[in-house]
This record gives C-alpha cells, structure tokens and sequence, in this order.
C-alpha cells in the first residue's frame, strides 16, 4: 500500500464534528475517523450496487441479446403502426 499525503480544506464546523468523532472512536486524530468514513461508505455504496447491478456473469449475455432485443422492439413497433393505420381507417 502506498501512503499518500492529502490536503482538504473543510469549514471549521466539520473539522470540529470529526475531532468529536474521532475522540468517541478512540482514534488518535481526524485522518483515522476520515478513513473509517470513507471505508464504510465505500462498503455501503458497494452493497448498494451489488444490489441494483446485475451478476457481472449476467452482462455479456446482455450484450449478446442487444439484436434480439433490438429485433423484438422493431416487431412491436411495426404491429403498433399496423393498429394505427387500423384505427384510422375506421
């Protein structure tokens, strides 16, 4: 793992609010709350997508069924307009 060095500016009321934190966690300053942060959002968002995405198995299939798909709408399409020029003429 490599260690980088980043500068944020944040307002002072939520450098405040993580130092609290931080404190109640038993870090030993803001960087380790600002970390446990970050990783347990980016857990989260992970869950979240796991759950809407599809299986990344399912995605190529997905691919391969782009014509059959595109073949389907242009039928539906093709019957909708035949009802229209139906209803038209009666």
């Amino acid at each position: 793992m490599v260690a980088s060095i980043v500068s944020v500016r944040m307002p002072s009321s939520l450098v405040q609010k993580l130092k609290e934190l931080a404190k109640e966690n038993h870090f030993l300053d803001v960087s380790e709350e600002v970390r446990s942060i970050t990783k347990s959002k980016v857990m989260e968002y992970k869950l979240k997508l796991s759950e809407t995405a599809p299986a990344k198995e399912e995605k190529p299939e997905k691919k391969a069924d782009f014509k059959t798909e595109n073949m389907v709408k242009e039928e539906l399409i093709k019957r909708l307009r035949e009802m229209i020029k139906e209803l038209e003429h009666e």
